[in-house]
């Protein structure tokens, strides 16, 4: 069990062999197992199992507490007839913040998981979601603030995507979502985005003011997203689209 008055994460699980299965048909409960749990509340939280040699994740928590249980169910006999080394090996941090130093944005540990882009000190640049890119952790609200000069506005396009949810994205379906909004207000109005599928075509802000929202339950989990971003002038966006325009039509096929 890893436990501190910090966020933390195993940050890598190496070497990942367990005794006990040679076939798709028996369950991981019936055999050499991983478990990892987290806290949600007052209570524990099953992330997922792992057997034979399917390695687990990247993990990390979003609170103080993550507890592994490394259940046997082979004999020491076969274990120790195997042919390979058998067990795992594993690397954890602990951390006061989300660890997205990488992503060169200013954190905000007053407001918990928040991180601000300026274009003052980057006109460009790569956001992600935490723990990317293994599962990010449960019960997240982190917000993305950009601020471009006056003139300018933002440029999003995703290279990878994958939020647990579908449909609407709504509560209904205890989706988690990505939420794109041009206020600093709270705002129901603008489309929520998950699935495995990114949003079509960049996303673009209205002004030089843009928020994204990733929001996740305590629920399910999957391993986020990758995107570049970039602040760009109205005029060089419209120079862009007059570009692919021109393109399409001599090109039609």
């Amino acid at each position: 069990m890893f436990e501190e008055k910090a966020l933390k994460y195993p940050k890598e699980l190496r070497d990942f062999v367990l005794a006990g299965i040679s076939t798709t048909s028996f369950r991981c409960a019936d055999v050499d197992h991983l478990t990892a749990d987290v806290r949600v509340g007052a209570r524990l939280s099953r992330i997922d199992e792992w057997c034979g040699d399917h390695t687990p994740p990247q993990l990390m928590s979003s609170t103080n507490l993550l507890q592994l249980e490394y259940t046997t169910k082979s004999s020491r006999a076969l274990r120790e007839s195997a042919k390979n080394d058998l067990g795992f090996r594993l690397e954890y941090k602990f951390h006061t913040d989300w660890d997205m130093q990488h992503m060169r944005a200013r954190g905000d540990r007053d407001k918990g998981c928040r991180f601000v882009f300026n274009s003052s000190v980057q006109s460009s640049g790569k956001l992600w979601s935490v723990n990317y890119p293994g599962l990010y952790p449960r019960s997240l609200y982190c917000e993305y603030i950009f601020h471009g000069s006056d003139e300018q506005i933002v440029h999003i396009h995703f290279e990878y995507f994958d939020v647990e949810g579908f449909n609407q994205c709504d509560e209904t379906t205890q989706s988690d979502f990505v939420l794109f909004s041009n206020y600093q207000t709270h705002d129901r109005t603008n489309r929520r985005f998950c699935g495995k599928v990114a949003p079509r075509g960049p996303i673009l802000s209205e002004s030089n003011y843009f928020r994204m929202i990733f929001s996740t339950n305590d629920i399910f989990d999957a391993t986020g997203f990758y995107a570049h971003y970039q602040f760009i002038t109205q005029r060089e966006y419209l120079e862009y689209m007059f570009y692919l325009l021109d393109v399409l039509l001599r090109n039609p096929s």
